[in-house]
């Protein structure tokens, strides 16, 4: 199965109303510096520092509790040091699209890019569990639902749906938001990462993560392993957040915890332990 082509006329009646934000100068910047031989830690730092809210950002994001670094990150260059430039310049992609998204925006969103970032940190834990780079899941972790942001901002009643969206069944989700608003957060959120230049494979990953036959064997299979992967990480750090700081928890995971679970290599039994881990790790500054 492709992703629906989107033609000239498609695609004006999707974005009509919607704030979608360039890709800022910043991030050309870094992707420079990442394809420059010479370049060094050092000079990624400085870059980032340019810029006060994306700054103090990248510290919040380095003292996250679930990386579980021993001492505190006070600096620019010692976030950079801990966290490589690779995962770096991935975080900085998606703290610049919450930059972008969040001026005068409702306060609703604040709390979701908060939920947000802290699920791409469990996701970066949870890659680091099974032995696998991070910096690819902890960006799609990012990415994966900036639709909402952008839905959240073009119609008021959205919050009111985003209510029926957190309750519902992964399959449901792309549904009630078709019914409400004549498009979904996934299909905005494809569109978001495709108008920032992110690899056409990630822009996939997106629309089709909510998917009921994503983890199904297929002859034709919707994404490959590695984009697969992004998913089942980005939806295993979703339940560890939902379970953690929602007294309703996360009604929709056990329809897809076997097979999530399962690509993820791990048994039952595995997973909650690392789960009751992260919840460790997340409650230590409450």
């Amino acid at each position: 199965m492709k992703v629906p082509h989107f033609d000239v006329d498609t695609t004006a009646a999707l974005v009509r109303n919607l704030v979608i934000p360039p890709r800022p100068m910043l991030l050309d910047q870094l992707l420079a510096l990442r394809n420059d031989p010479d370049m060094s830690l050092h000079a990624v730092a400085e870059l980032i520092a340019t810029d006060i809210g994306l700054s103090a950002a990248i510290l919040k994001a380095a003292n996250s509790p679930v990386l579980g670094s021993s001492r505190r990150i006070t600096s620019v260059q010692q976030a950079t040091s801990l966290l490589g430039t690779r995962n770096i310049i991935n975080l900085v992609s998606g703290l610049l699209l919450r930059l972008s998204l969040t001026a005068e925006s409702p306060p609703i969103i604040e709390s979701f890019w908060e939920r947000t970032m802290q699920e791409a940190a469990i996701a970066a834990a949870l890659c680091e569990r099974l032995g696998r780079p991070s910096d690819e899941c902890q960006s799609f972790a990012l990415f994966r639902s900036c639709g909402i942001a952008v839905m959240l901002m073009r119609n008021a009643n959205y919050e009111r749906t985003l209510r029926l969206v957190t309750q519902a069944r992964d399959r449901q989700i792309s549904k009630i938001e078709q019914e409400f608003h004549n498009t979904s957060h996934d299909v905005v959120g494809y569109l978001v990462a495709r108008a920032w230049n992110m690899p056409e494979a990630f822009n996939q990953t997106i629309l089709l993560q909510h998917n009921p036959d994503l983890f199904q064997p297929s002859s034709e299979p919707l994404l490959d392993h590695e984009h697969k992967m992004m998913v089942a990480v980005a939806r295993a750090a979703q339940y560890v957040w939902r379970t953690s700081t929602d007294h309703n928890g996360d009604s929709a995971w056990r329809e897809r915890a076997d097979e999530i679970v399962s690509y993820l290599g791990m048994d039952m039994t595995e997973f909650d332990d690392w789960v009751d881990d992260m919840h460790d790790r997340l409650h230590q500054n409450n």
